[in-house]
């Protein structure tokens, strides 16, 4: 019972912080040109998707904290002047985003860097793959136009161009936490308490930024 407890803690904490740096960090980035902003969140949320399994060791886990991520978008839904479809997109890529984590996440345990490296690389392009088929449905369903289905580069780029950025930033990203590690020796045990307080304040981010 205690150790459900301690991994429900891990779950909603990350979840939290997902949701935290969706709505702070998430605001900055939408200054940037259109579709940079992914490149930069999702090794982001990568990484604590990464942080989620170190601590939990569960592949389960992962899609927890992103469902927990996505439930703190979903506040959208009820923002006023806001098209649905604005939230449910990034909901879907959230969601798209963990479930090719589970299926990489053995990949990046191996000890050869290479093998790490296109674990990472696929990673970034294969939600970004599926996420194209998402909008394509929906733009199928509704007509809503989206930027990345303009044209036959757009999507390219949209997959691999935008991928490629990804992959490279996710990259630094994964070996320089692991040097950091080597360097400096922590235990970080968040409680109910620590993550569900998290969690409201993702919340009340999301709602006034």
């Amino acid at each position: 019972m205690k150790e459900n407890k301690g991994i429900l803690a891990y779950i909603i904490f990350f979840g939290a912080l997902w949701g935290i740096l969706e709505a702070s960090l998430g605001y900055v980035l939408q200054f940037l040109p259109p579709l940079v902003s992914g490149s930069v969140m999702f090794p982001i949320a990568a990484s604590l998707m990464i942080l989620t399994y170190n601590h939990t060791k569960s592949k389960s886990a992962i899609l927890y904290v992103a469902m927990i991520a996505a439930s703190i978008k979903s506040v959208n839904f009820f923002m006023p002047g806001l098209l649905p479809i604005k939230t449910y997109n990034p909901m879907i890529a959230i969601m798209l985003q963990s479930l090719v984590m589970v299926v990489i996440i053995p990949r990046l345990e191996k000890k050869k860097v290479s093998q790490v490296i296109l674990g990472l690389a696929v990673l970034g392009f294969s939600w970004r793959l599926l996420f194209l088929g998402n909008i394509a449905i929906n733009h199928a369903l509704t007509g809503f136009q989206f930027i990345q289905l303009q044209s036959i580069s757009s999507m390219i780029s949209f997959v691999f161009l935008y991928g490629l950025f990804e992959a490279i930033f996710a990259i630094l990203i994964f070996f320089a936490s692991k040097l950091i590690r080597t360097k400096i020796s922590y235990t970080f045990r968040p409680n109910l308490a620590l993550s569900l307080s998290s969690y409201a304040i993702a919340i009340l981010l999301t709602i006034f930024l």
